[in-house]
């Protein structure tokens, strides 16, 4: 295993505690947007640098559909953004965690698989596709986040590693770099954090991440509902790890975002909820749906979420289905939806 040298390592034992919630404040979530039907299983968010949301849709419901990219403004109007190219390979694209760096481009996570997984760099003029890079290969991105000049990713599991449990990490590439091809192993040089996932029911590990306002990265293993703090120096080396919560692995804990009060949204993505963590670590579930279509702007199915335009914006990926999942079947109307925070 690869060895990382923590200044120190903090695992807080009344945070363990606080996995039974603080509080229940639970709150209606409304309808944002209905998707149209190129984009069957939405995903993640952006905030574009025209300030509208941008929403990358994989569409895994539907193979003969492309990986999508659209333009959704704060009236919730929907609009085709770009379709993610292929570049080379046979199968579609699949965009799940996107985020904008400073220069305006698009950087993009492609999980097509451990083979073919790769982070691609999009470029636009008035919001027309100009250009397609591969930023990175080698790898099977999830989330992704870009802080101080670099791109951070998840991979829920880094293969080829003799252990009972998956081994999840998160990569940290400089924007100054191109075309990077990975080994997909502890030997990457770019893998600055991984852990195992213990929970034998739910084998997927880190998948959200976010940063707060003072530059901590935020990261949540899926499967066993941990909410990692990490310290980083200058150069993006994580320094210190703190369990800073534990939160059941009955939800399923998929993407994650800090509101500009240092409040932690997290989608439950197993159970329909939405959870907040407060700055003074209280965790309370806000939004609690049982199976439904989110016809009306139910949860159904969360994957990610964005705090745009006073709202807390939910993707409703409404796809998978068995044991744990609240979610029966995948169908129409494909959503958008939104709680206030105002």
């Amino acid at each position: 295993m690869k060895n990382f040298c923590f200044i120190s390592i903090v695992v807080a034992i009344f945070t363990l505690i606080n996995s039974v919630y603080a509080a229940e404040n639970l709150t209606e979530a409304k309808l944002f947007a209905n998707l149209p039907d190129n984009c069957p299983t939405p995903d993640a968010f952006a905030i574009a640098p025209n300030e509208t949301l941008t929403l990358s849709c994989p569409n895994f419901a539907n193979n003969k559909l492309q990986g999508e990219l659209f333009s959704v403004d704060k009236l919730g109007n929907v609009s085709h953004l770009a379709t993610v190219p292929k570049l080379g390979l046979s199968k579609k694209a699949n965009p799940m965690g996107i985020a904008y760096g400073p220069e305006g481009a698009l950087y993009v996570a492609d999980s097509r698989g451990i083979k073919h997984g790769r982070i691609l760099k999009m470029s636009f003029d008035q919001n027309k596709l100009v250009k397609t890079e591969i930023f990175a290969s080698g790898i099977n991105p999830n989330g992704l986040r870009i802080h101080q000049n670099a791109v951070y990713i998840t991979q829920p599991q880094i293969p080829n590693i003799s252990a009972e449990n998956i081994t999840s990490g998160i990569y940290r590439f400089s924007l100054n770099d191109k075309n990077k091809v990975m080994t997909n192993s502890l030997m990457d040089k770019e893998l600055i954090f991984n852990v195992q996932t213990d929970n034998p029911d739910v084998q997927i590990g880190l998948d959200g991440l976010d940063f707060d306002k003072d530059g901590h990265l935020f990261t949540t293993d899926l499967g066993d509902g941990e909410v990692y703090k990490l310290t980083l120096d200058r150069d993006g080396n994580v320094v210190r790890k703190e369990l800073y919560m534990k939160i059941s692995n009955d939800a399923r804990i998929d993407g994650m975002v800090f509101d500009d009060k240092g409040n932690l949204y997290l989608a439950g993505f197993a159970l329909n909820q939405i959870f907040k963590i407060t700055p003074d670590k209280q965790l309370i579930k806000i939004a609690d749906y049982p199976d439904n279509d989110g016809s009306s702007g139910q949860i159904d199915q969360p994957a990610d979420l964005m705090v745009y335009d006073g709202k807390l914006v939910i993707s409703n990926f409404d796809l998978m289905k068995g044991n744990g999942l609240r979610n029966t079947a995948h169908s129409k109307p494909y959503t958008l939806s939104y709680i206030n925070l105002k």
